[in-house]
């Protein structure tokens, strides 16, 4: 199993691997260096991969290039940088998947073009693993063209055109690999060999949340979000609230919760001016997680906004009114599980589609990062307020809690080798 990327890529495939492993199957978990420690805390077999997704994602130029908003320049960026580690990360994957003699392979959406050809050189059964609707369909445009849904014909033309454009990008680093590994080169884009394969594609989020594609067919079945089992969460070391943090919570109404920690904040003490005011304006308290070099934690405000740094979601989004976050998958569920509206400050990827379809739903709202103020900040807020907004948030909530999305998905991957 192949869980590079950050941590919202390494996390669910860890989960994964818990279920299949508690099911008898024989997990190895190839993960980057800075999240290897996941898999191992889930005591599964975990082999560094030797890159750090950290270091790269999470540097001052991946934010300044996604705070600028040129999404064009920031893709290049990433392309580059596969192109630089390309012969270690594909020798390090051919590697492991041999040592592993595996009966199936899972990757994840980043080293997806790569362990496909991998999985066509050895004959080993291959499944994907998504955490929003990449794949071309009528519901929806393409996630990286637009978040406004459009007419079915022009939906499906944003894919195949992004799957043409991005073929163009990567087709020569994939048919160098291809001749690595005795393949011959190949003019067809990796979707359309998986396709022609018939490759088992899990949609690892929810048909409550996504309900367009509830029904999108048995190569792409929706099973729920790889959410943490309590106990899940225990072994990672977030299971427990901070007593400061206990004592905060209970000391006054809800507050509107503000998940910082990913979003491409240049300067710390800026966006917690901003937050201050906000807060101010509408009449609430705030709860700031985040990791800012430059930003300590502790209450400010008179105490009605407290700083902290990781926290266990699970205990404490419940006793909060609204979140603000980022809009990965993961952060998504999580927020939806409890019960919180959620406002999506998206920057990239996948993100403007999740606030875009919690608007849809009524349960949220959403706007670029490049947009960030006071204004719109409090304009996306205010009406998540309200009661309808919290009544639906509520109930949706309870639908995720119980979907079990590991077993549901480890039943697809069972099911697609007909164990």
């Amino acid at each position: 199993m192949f869980g590079i990327g950050s941590r919202g890529d390494a996390q669910p495939m860890g989960i994964l691997g818990v279920e299949l492993a508690a099911r008898g199957h024989q997990v190895v978990l190839g993960l980057s260096s800075d999240l290897a420690w996941v898999g191992e805390a889930f005591k599964l077999s975990t082999v560094d991969l030797r890159i750090s997704a950290r270091e790269f994602l999470d540097s001052e130029d991946s934010r300044r290039r996604l705070a600028s908003g040129d999404y064009q320049a920031y893709v290049k960026w990433l392309v580059d940088y596969k192109n630089s580690i390309a012969d270690q990360l594909q020798t390090d994957l051919i590697a492991l998947a041999a040592d592993a003699d595996a009966d199936v392979i899972v990757t994840g959406g980043a080293t997806e073009a790569e362990v496909a050809v991998i999985a066509e050189a050895s004959g080993t059964p291959l499944v994907c693993l998504h955490y929003a609707p990449f794949r071309s369909n009528s519901a929806f445009p393409h996630l990286l063209v637009s978040a406004e849904v459009m007419s079915a014909e022009r939906n499906l033309e944003t894919h195949a055109q992004v799957e043409k454009d991005s073929w163009k990008a990567i087709g020569p680093y994939v048919n160098a690999l291809r001749a690595k590994v005795g393949l011959p080169a190949t003019d067809d884009s990796t979707p359309a060999r998986l396709a022609r394969a018939g490759t088992t594609e899990i949609q690892a989020y929810s048909r409550f949340v996504v309900p367009e594609l509830a029904d999108w067919g048995p190569r792409r079945p929706l099973t729920g979000f790889l959410g943490l089992t309590p106990g899940q969460r225990g072994l990672l070391g977030e299971d427990a609230v901070d007593p400061a943090l206990d004592e905060w919570l209970d000391d006054g109404e809800p507050p509107v919760y503000f998940g910082c920690g990913s979003m491409p904040v240049l300067d710390g003490d800026a966006t917690l001016s901003l937050i201050e005011n906000v807060s101010r304006t509408l009449g609430v308290r705030a709860l700031v997680s985040a990791d800012w070099n430059d930003v300590e934690p502790g209450a400010t405000a008179g105490g009605r906004l407290l700083v902290v740094g990781a926290l266990d979601h699970d205990a404490v989004l419940p006793r909060c009114q609204v979140a603000v976050q980022h809009g990965g998958a993961g952060t998504t569920a999580t927020c939806l599980k409890a019960g919180l509206p959620t406002v999506v400050c998206s920057a990239f990827a996948d993100q403007p589609f999740w606030g875009a379809q919690l608007q849809r739903l009524g349960v949220g709202t959403t706007l670029p990062f490049t947009e960030l103020s006071e204004q719109t900040l409090t304009s996306a807020i205010q009406p998540l307020l309200a009661a309808g907004p919290r009544r639906r948030a509520a109930e949706l909530g309870v639908r995720l809690t119980f979907e079990n999305g590991a077993a549901l998905a480890a039943d697809a991957l069972e099911k697609s080798l007909d164990l």
